[in-house]
Protein backbone atom coordinates (compact mmCIF):
# COMPACT_ATOMS: atom_id res chain seq x y z
CA UNK A 1 0.00 0.00 0.00
CA UNK A 2 1.53 3.17 -0.94
CA UNK A 3 2.49 6.14 1.69
CA UNK A 4 1.23 9.51 0.75
CA UNK A 5 3.54 11.96 2.47
CA UNK A 6 5.60 15.58 1.78
CA UNK A 7 8.50 17.33 1.48
CA UNK A 8 9.33 19.15 4.90
CA UNK A 9 10.36 22.10 2.70
CA UNK A 10 6.75 23.22 2.15
CA UNK A 11 6.99 24.04 5.94
CA UNK A 12 10.38 25.17 5.75
CA UNK A 13 10.13 28.16 8.56
CA UNK A 14 9.21 25.76 11.01
CA UNK A 15 11.06 23.48 13.33
CA UNK A 16 11.64 20.13 12.53
CA UNK A 17 9.11 19.03 15.91
CA UNK A 18 6.26 21.38 14.51
CA UNK A 19 6.45 19.64 10.94
CA UNK A 20 6.62 16.09 12.45
CA UNK A 21 3.33 17.05 14.37
CA UNK A 22 1.31 18.73 11.05
CA UNK A 23 2.17 15.79 9.35
CA UNK A 24 0.77 13.39 11.63
CA UNK A 25 -2.41 15.47 12.66
CA UNK A 26 -2.80 15.10 8.65
CA UNK A 27 -2.53 11.82 8.58
CA UNK A 28 0.67 11.19 6.50
CA UNK A 29 2.84 8.30 6.26
CA UNK A 30 5.90 9.73 5.15
CA UNK A 31 7.95 12.70 4.98
CA UNK A 32 10.85 13.35 2.59
CA UNK A 33 13.14 15.17 4.74
CA UNK A 34 15.08 17.98 3.26
CA UNK A 35 17.95 18.58 5.77
CA UNK A 36 18.33 22.00 3.90
CA UNK A 37 15.67 23.00 6.12
CA UNK A 38 16.98 26.33 7.36
CA UNK A 39 16.46 25.46 11.23
CA UNK A 40 18.08 21.74 10.64
CA UNK A 41 21.13 23.38 8.76
CA UNK A 42 21.98 25.37 11.06
CA UNK A 43 22.34 22.32 13.66
CA UNK A 44 23.38 20.10 11.63
CA UNK A 45 26.67 19.28 13.65
CA UNK A 46 24.89 19.45 17.36
CA UNK A 47 25.03 15.77 18.26
CA UNK A 48 22.41 16.67 20.85
CA UNK A 49 20.06 18.42 18.44
CA UNK A 50 20.41 15.35 16.28
CA UNK A 51 19.95 12.84 18.63
CA UNK A 52 16.77 15.11 19.52
CA UNK A 53 15.52 15.72 16.05
CA UNK A 54 15.85 11.86 15.74
CA UNK A 55 13.53 10.48 18.63
CA UNK A 56 10.96 13.03 16.37
CA UNK A 57 11.18 11.86 13.19
CA UNK A 58 11.41 8.10 14.41
CA UNK A 59 7.09 9.01 14.85
CA UNK A 60 6.48 9.23 11.00
CA UNK A 61 8.49 7.29 8.44
CA UNK A 62 10.91 9.22 6.05
CA UNK A 63 13.03 9.42 2.68
CA UNK A 64 15.21 11.80 2.67
CA UNK A 65 16.48 13.97 0.02
CA UNK A 66 20.85 14.90 -0.21
CA UNK A 67 21.03 18.63 -0.46
CA UNK A 68 21.48 19.97 -3.46
CA UNK A 69 21.45 24.30 -3.44
CA UNK A 70 24.72 25.09 -5.01
CA UNK A 71 25.85 21.84 -5.68
CA UNK A 72 26.56 19.87 -8.94
CA UNK A 73 27.79 16.43 -9.37
CA UNK A 74 29.08 17.03 -13.18
CA UNK A 75 30.74 20.86 -12.63
CA UNK A 76 33.70 21.23 -14.37
CA UNK A 77 35.09 22.68 -10.82
CA UNK A 78 36.41 19.69 -9.32
CA UNK A 79 36.18 21.19 -6.01
CA UNK A 80 32.15 21.58 -6.22
CA UNK A 81 32.41 18.22 -7.64
CA UNK A 82 33.93 17.08 -4.18
CA UNK A 83 31.50 18.82 -1.89
CA UNK A 84 28.93 17.30 -3.56
CA UNK A 85 29.86 14.19 -3.06
CA UNK A 86 30.70 14.51 0.41
CA UNK A 87 27.60 16.08 1.39
CA UNK A 88 25.76 13.18 -0.42
CA UNK A 89 27.58 10.92 1.73
CA UNK A 90 26.87 12.68 5.06
CA UNK A 91 23.19 12.49 3.55
CA UNK A 92 23.73 8.78 3.50
CA UNK A 93 25.62 8.91 6.76
CA UNK A 94 22.32 11.09 8.14
CA UNK A 95 19.89 8.32 6.75
CA UNK A 96 21.50 5.21 8.92
CA UNK A 97 21.08 7.63 11.66
CA UNK A 98 17.38 8.31 10.82
CA UNK A 99 16.90 4.33 9.95
CA UNK A 100 15.62 5.88 6.13
CA UNK A 101 16.52 3.18 3.48
CA UNK A 102 16.23 5.85 1.06
CA UNK A 103 17.51 8.52 -0.33
CA UNK A 104 17.04 10.75 -3.64
CA UNK A 105 20.44 12.50 -5.30
CA UNK A 106 20.09 14.98 -8.23
CA UNK A 107 21.21 14.01 -11.34
CA UNK A 108 24.22 16.73 -13.11
CA UNK A 109 24.36 19.20 -15.28
CA UNK A 110 26.24 21.22 -17.64
CA UNK A 111 27.28 24.64 -15.46
CA UNK A 112 26.64 26.92 -18.71
CA UNK A 113 23.22 26.72 -20.54
CA UNK A 114 24.73 24.30 -23.19
CA UNK A 115 24.32 20.87 -24.07
CA UNK A 116 26.10 18.48 -21.71
CA UNK A 117 29.41 17.82 -23.17
CA UNK A 118 31.42 13.78 -22.54
CA UNK A 119 32.84 15.73 -19.38
CA UNK A 120 29.59 16.58 -17.46
CA UNK A 121 28.57 12.95 -18.01
CA UNK A 122 31.78 11.39 -17.16
CA UNK A 123 32.01 13.59 -14.14
CA UNK A 124 28.36 12.68 -13.26
CA UNK A 125 29.13 8.21 -14.05
CA UNK A 126 32.40 9.28 -11.50
CA UNK A 127 29.81 10.68 -8.89
CA UNK A 128 27.36 8.06 -9.48
CA UNK A 129 29.42 5.12 -9.17
CA UNK A 130 30.79 6.34 -5.53
CA UNK A 131 27.74 7.54 -4.27
CA UNK A 132 26.17 3.98 -5.35
CA UNK A 133 29.01 1.96 -3.53
CA UNK A 134 28.61 3.71 -0.58
CA UNK A 135 24.79 3.36 -0.32
CA UNK A 136 25.43 -0.82 -1.00
CA UNK A 137 27.80 -0.29 2.10
CA UNK A 138 25.07 1.40 3.75
CA UNK A 139 22.10 -1.01 2.52
CA UNK A 140 20.42 2.49 1.34
CA UNK A 141 18.36 2.56 -1.71
CA UNK A 142 19.79 5.45 -3.97
CA UNK A 143 17.29 7.21 -6.70
CA UNK A 144 17.69 9.40 -8.90
CA UNK A 145 15.78 12.12 -9.67
CA UNK A 146 15.08 13.33 -12.99
CA UNK A 147 15.76 16.55 -13.61
CA UNK A 148 13.35 19.69 -15.01
CA UNK A 149 13.80 19.46 -19.09
CA UNK A 150 16.31 22.43 -19.29
CA UNK A 151 19.31 22.47 -22.42
CA UNK A 152 21.76 21.68 -19.76
CA UNK A 153 20.78 19.29 -17.87
CA UNK A 154 21.40 15.07 -17.72
CA UNK A 155 18.42 12.94 -16.95
CA UNK A 156 15.40 15.15 -17.94
CA UNK A 157 14.17 12.70 -20.75
CA UNK A 158 12.94 8.88 -20.54
CA UNK A 159 15.75 8.00 -22.66
CA UNK A 160 18.70 9.38 -21.01
CA UNK A 161 17.27 8.22 -17.90
CA UNK A 162 16.72 4.80 -19.06
CA UNK A 163 20.46 4.88 -20.06
CA UNK A 164 21.48 6.11 -16.72
CA UNK A 165 19.60 3.60 -15.01
CA UNK A 166 20.79 0.65 -17.22
CA UNK A 167 24.47 1.28 -16.84
CA UNK A 168 24.52 1.85 -12.72
CA UNK A 169 22.23 -1.75 -12.23
CA UNK A 170 21.87 -0.59 -8.34
CA UNK A 171 20.70 2.62 -9.00
CA UNK A 172 16.76 3.45 -8.22
CA UNK A 173 14.46 6.38 -9.78
CA UNK A 174 12.55 9.01 -7.74
CA UNK A 175 9.79 10.46 -10.56
CA UNK A 176 8.73 14.01 -10.43
CA UNK A 177 5.98 14.06 -12.16
CA UNK A 178 5.87 17.98 -12.79
CA UNK A 179 9.43 17.60 -14.05
CA UNK A 180 8.36 14.93 -16.27
CA UNK A 181 5.12 17.10 -17.22
CA UNK A 182 3.78 15.58 -20.81
CA UNK A 183 6.45 12.43 -20.41
CA UNK A 184 5.38 11.34 -16.56
CA UNK A 185 3.72 7.93 -18.54
CA UNK A 186 6.71 7.35 -20.95
CA UNK A 187 8.78 7.21 -17.41
CA UNK A 188 6.16 4.83 -16.05
CA UNK A 189 5.64 2.44 -19.00
CA UNK A 190 9.43 2.49 -19.52
CA UNK A 191 10.57 2.57 -16.14
CA UNK A 192 7.92 1.50 -13.38
CA UNK A 193 10.04 -1.26 -12.04
CA UNK A 194 12.86 1.34 -11.66
CA UNK A 195 10.87 3.63 -9.59
CA UNK A 196 11.32 3.65 -5.58
CA UNK A 197 10.17 7.48 -4.56
CA UNK A 198 7.53 9.58 -6.29
CA UNK A 199 7.46 13.38 -6.02
CA UNK A 200 3.81 14.53 -6.62
CA UNK A 201 2.61 18.45 -7.39
CA UNK A 202 1.16 20.06 -10.77
CA UNK A 203 2.14 22.14 -13.30
CA UNK A 204 0.79 25.68 -13.59
CA UNK A 205 2.77 28.74 -14.52
CA UNK A 206 5.46 26.69 -13.15
CA UNK A 207 6.35 23.85 -11.66
CA UNK A 208 4.99 22.51 -8.26
CA UNK A 209 1.85 23.95 -7.96
CA UNK A 210 -1.10 21.77 -5.91
CA UNK A 211 -1.88 18.82 -8.14
CA UNK A 212 -5.87 20.07 -8.18
CA UNK A 213 -4.73 22.97 -9.78
CA UNK A 214 -2.51 21.42 -12.65
CA UNK A 215 -2.68 22.77 -16.11
CA UNK A 216 -1.61 18.90 -17.18
CA UNK A 217 -3.76 16.15 -15.77
CA UNK A 218 -1.96 13.63 -13.92
CA UNK A 219 -4.23 11.25 -12.92
CA UNK A 220 -3.74 8.52 -15.76
CA UNK A 221 -0.26 8.48 -14.57
CA UNK A 222 -0.59 7.79 -10.94
CA UNK A 223 -3.52 5.58 -11.53
CA UNK A 224 -1.18 3.29 -14.09
CA UNK A 225 1.48 3.33 -11.35
CA UNK A 226 -0.66 2.60 -8.36
CA UNK A 227 -3.26 0.50 -9.58
CA UNK A 228 -1.69 -1.30 -12.64
CA UNK A 229 2.06 -1.76 -12.04
CA UNK A 230 1.16 -1.99 -8.29
CA UNK A 231 3.76 0.56 -6.80
CA UNK A 232 4.08 0.74 -3.13
CA UNK A 233 6.33 3.69 -2.22
CA UNK A 234 5.90 6.77 -1.19
CA UNK A 235 4.26 9.49 -3.06
CA UNK A 236 5.54 12.86 -1.52
CA UNK A 237 4.04 15.91 -2.41
CA UNK A 238 6.88 18.54 -3.09
CA UNK A 239 5.00 22.38 -3.74
CA UNK A 240 6.59 25.61 -3.96
CA UNK A 241 5.20 28.06 -1.48
CA UNK A 242 6.37 31.22 -3.20
CA UNK A 243 3.93 30.50 -6.47
CA UNK A 244 1.68 32.50 -3.55
CA UNK A 245 1.13 36.12 -3.98
CA UNK A 246 1.44 36.37 0.28
CA UNK A 247 3.23 34.07 2.90
CA UNK A 248 0.63 31.51 4.24
CA UNK A 249 0.12 30.74 7.43
CA UNK A 250 0.82 27.53 9.05
CA UNK A 251 -2.90 26.52 8.68
CA UNK A 252 -3.46 27.96 4.86
CA UNK A 253 -0.58 25.83 4.41
CA UNK A 254 -2.50 22.85 6.30
CA UNK A 255 -5.33 23.55 4.53
CA UNK A 256 -3.79 23.30 1.07
CA UNK A 257 -1.77 19.81 2.03
CA UNK A 258 -5.20 18.68 3.63
CA UNK A 259 -7.31 19.15 0.56
CA UNK A 260 -4.30 17.63 -1.53
CA UNK A 261 -4.34 14.53 0.47
CA UNK A 262 -7.83 14.08 -0.67
CA UNK A 263 -7.49 14.87 -4.19
CA UNK A 264 -4.68 12.44 -4.21
CA UNK A 265 -6.64 9.55 -2.41
CA UNK A 266 -9.41 10.16 -5.24
CA UNK A 267 -7.51 9.48 -7.58
CA UNK A 268 -5.77 6.24 -6.67
CA UNK A 269 -8.62 5.03 -5.20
Amino acid sequence: MVKIGCSSLFFWEYTIEEIVDIFLELGLKNMEFFPENPEFWKKRNDLDYINSIKSEISKIDITIHAPYIELNPSSTNENIRCVTLMETFWAMDLSKKFNAKLITIHAGKRPTNRIPTAEEYTNFDDYLEKSINYALKNEITLCLENSPKKINNICYSVESMKKTLDNFKSLYMTLDIAHARENSLEFIKNLHEKIKNMHISGVNSKDHYPLSESKINFDETLNLLVNNYNYNGALNFEFNDLIYEKTLSKHEKMDILANEINYLEKIIE
